[in-house]
């Protein structure tokens, strides 16, 4: 067993690190809440407390309005209008700056009528409402998340407008409701006096005047006009004019004992020491997000690429393309509360790791591991969604049905194969048969699969969020767009309540907070890499118009939306088209934008374990190797069943490196040579010969555990090992740590 141990400083490869092949990962969403807006705003004013409205709440001078600080929880504070309207203002200060207004009644409108009265969320924190103390400041409470019995005060506001004051309103705060732990409900609040307005305190603090004559007045704006994050009915996410249905919404799922199956984010099976304890020792100092577990991914992949060639095959990309998305995955924290139980600042990506193992027959299959919490950084705006899926449940109608609005984490296990398995001729090439697919689950011959049907039924690939991605199409095979079923940010809820893309968001409206944007263009060759698909190959954002001079942008995707250019391999691109499709009978005709269209251009017949994303892939003996199960790796092992001979000499880098107590030597012989491998320390005295013999050609290593040729350990340091055959010598630099 390789025990891989560093503990050296590693000059980490960041997100934006530009390549030959220009790979970088996209700004997180805590990026992009640092990014100015950079755009010219002119607010339009509606003055009403309509359900679902994206609003800013600006005092009636247009100087101020209303804003949530940098933890959304406390305070409620003034933002400054002026920087939101010349565009210095960043995202984050405007994200701050904007709330929904929901209908007290929102969750339950199948038995109840609207309400008229309203609770007001912040954008970033969909789980809180505004709260506030008759004789105290107005503040943002935790009124649903999984986590709000545990507050002190759990409670919060009721508003409706109350008047008018030129062009601007007074909001009342009518009621407020607190939480009876007893009763495990929220109750009103008998000692509320309904007689209490909106009110900006001399000291700038948020407060309520007890009388009209002492409240501020207000101008209500569309938020929308600074960051839209609606999608319009007749728009090409929601072509079809699909109304918001009133269902209510779904409870959360359950275990076998009727209670929420739901976790506490610390409690995560993928944080536990269980998972650590289920990854194999040789691959543990991948885990984690520290500049050791970079330096540690990196050193793994080295071998990975040297045993591929071992064996007579290749990695699709360079190690750097794996590198650039593995340091994209482990940059997401929870920048918004916009699932039940998420936590703000803590990671949405947990493991990203490099697996190395040959199936029985000594193929070899190496992997990039994915564990994810399955979950965007940002808000995701699930309430305005016209028509999300329904629960299922036999013998009811849609209408009938509760509808899923809300979300919850998930534990994915995720495989990306590194190797290169070749690409399709035609779609067929690939058997889903084992799998299924919506093809065949809709009874389709197989002279009419194409692109959109032959395809996994659930998920296909991992945006660069930890996100899983699903086809364009939804199951019954129209585009989850067309079906008016997703966010603008091109994703939904499933029955289970877990995330997953259908669609690409930025494609839709460009408004800056997407999985990428367009100011991560700048300063780029290419547009940025924003997910794998499980048969291996990269998703890199659309081409855009005014980048036209970015590589590959002359060359046109092929219907699976990829195409090979320059050194960068075959990848995909998220893309628009327009296309037009038939639901119930009437065709419209829409601009798609696809993120992964469905079909896998990649070879998947070879590939073990596909589509499988389940943490239960430790405990399958078949697969649980390549997810790097204990007992399992095979890093350092050379396949005797397809001996490849060399055409060169070669020494590697030692692996691990820097190391403790041992480490191995790599190095390729082309011929039966006389070999000597010797250690030095940095003033040129022999420490150790490892190898002073004839040997036959072939991938060679050798062991050194740190001691001299007398079997006494050496100190801490630098070290030099060289080989010499014949006229071939080469020298390199390795670290011992005690």
């Amino acid at each position: 067993m390789i025990k891989i141990i560093f503990a050296t400083a590693y000059l980490l490869l960041s997100s934006d690190l530009v390549f030959a092949s220009d790979v970088f990962a996209p700004k997180s969403f805590k990026g992009i809440l640092n990014t100015p807006l950079d755009r010219v705003w002119t607010p339009d004013i509606i003055n009403h407390l309509n359900n679902r409205s994206h609003i800013i709440l600006i005092e009636s001078t247009g100087t101020s309005c209303l804003q949530v600080n940098d933890a959304i929880l406390g305070n409620l504070s003034l933002g400054d209008v002026a920087s939101l309207e010349e565009g210095n203002a960043t995202y984050g200060e405007a994200l701050r700056s904007m709330f929904q207004v929901l209908d007290m009644n929102i969750s339950s409108l199948a038995d109840n009528e609207m309400s008229g009265v309203v609770t007001i969320h912040p954008e970033l924190g969909s789980y809180y409402a505004i709260d506030g103390e008759m004789d105290g400041n107005l503040v943002v409470r935790d009124k649903s998340s999984l986590y709000f019995p545990e507050q002190d005060t759990t409670a919060y506001l009721v508003f409706s407008l109350d008047g008018e004051s030129g062009d601007a309103v007074y909001i009342q705060a009518i009621a407020r409701y607190t939480y009876n732990s007893n009763t495990e409900s929220y109750e009103s609040d008998p000692n509320w006096s309904p007689y209490h307005w909106l009110k900006i305190n001399s000291n700038q603090s948020i407060g309520l005047a007890g009388d009209v004559s002492e409240a501020t007045s207000w101008l209500i704006a569309d938020a929308n006009g600074l960051i839209n994050v609606s999608v319009a009915q007749g728009g090409d996410f929601n072509p079809q004019s699909t109304t918001w249905q009133p269902n209510s919404f779904a409870a959360y799922p359950t275990n076998n004992n009727g209670e929420t199956s739901a976790w506490n984010y610390y409690d995560s099976g993928l944080k536990t020491n269980q998972f650590y304890n289920n990854v194999d020792d040789d691959y543990q100092n991948q885990l984690g997000h520290s500049e050791t577990a970079s330096a540690s991914a990196s050193a793994v992949l080295n071998i990975i690429e040297q045993n591929l060639e071992n064996n007579g095959l290749s990695m699709r990309y360079n190690k750097e393309t794996y590198i650039a998305f593995r340091d994209g995955l482990l940059g997401n924290e929870f920048q918004s509360i916009d699932l039940y139980n998420s936590v703000l600042g803590e990671r949405t990506v947990e493991h990203v790791y490099f697996t190395s193992s040959y199936d029985d027959d000594g193929e070899y299959h190496p992997f990039m591991v994915i564990a994810t919490h399955n979950a965007p950084s940002g808000p995701q705006f699930l309430i305005d969604v016209a028509r999300p899926p329904g629960d299922g449940t036999p013998g009811l109608s849609y209408d009938e049905q509760t509808v899923t609005r809300n979300a919850v984490l998930e534990q994915k296990l995720i495989k990306i194969p590194l190797r290169d398995y070749g690409l399709v001729t035609n779609v067929a090439d690939n058997d889903l048969t084992d799998y299924g697919s919506l093809a065949i689950d809709q009874n389709i011959a197989e002279s009419d699969w194409n692109v959109d049907n032959h395809t996994s039924t659930s998920s296909t690939g991992v945006a660069v969020d930890g996100v899983i991605i699903y086809p364009a199409s939804n199951n019954v095979l129209i585009y989850a767009s067309l079906a008016a079923e997703i966010t603008s940010t091109g994703i939904h809820v499933g029955r289970g309540m877990g995330f997953h893309y259908h669609a690409d968001g930025h494609g839709f409206n460009s408004n800056g907070i997407n999985l990428y944007n367009i100011s991560d263009y700048v300063g780029h060759s290419h547009p940025p890499i924003i997910g794998f698909v499980f048969d291996g190959i990269a998703i890199f954002g659309k081409h855009e118009s005014d980048y036209a001079d970015m590589d590959g942008s002359s060359d046109e995707v092929d219907e699976y939306g990829g195409h090979t250019h320059g050194d960068y391999g075959y990848h995909y691109h998220a893309y628009s088209d327009e296309v037009t499709q038939q639901a119930g009978p009437n065709s419209y005709t829409f601009q798609q934008n696809f993120l992964q269209r469905g079909a896998f251009k990649g070879l998947i017949n070879a590939i073990p374990g596909f589509l499988n994303v389940n943490t239960n892939q430790f405990m399958d003996n078949d697969i649980k190797r390549y997810v790097g199960g204990s007992g399992t790796s095979q890093l350092s092992v050379i396949n005797s069943h397809n001996p490849v001979v060399p055409s060169s000499y070669v020494l590697f880098q030692n692996f691990p490196n820097p190391f403790n107590p041992s480490t191995i030597l790599h190095y390729k012989l082309p011929q039966d040579s006389y070999v000597d491998v010797t250690i030095y320390d940095m003033l040129g005295n022999i420490v150790n010969t490892l190898v002073n013999a004839n040997q036959s050609s072939g991938y060679k290593s050798v062991q050194w555990n740190a001691t001299n040729n007398q079997g006494e350990p050496v100190s801490a340091g630098v070290y030099l090992y060289k080989i010499q055959v014949g006229d071939f010598v080469d020298t390199r630099k390795m670290i011992l740590l005690k």
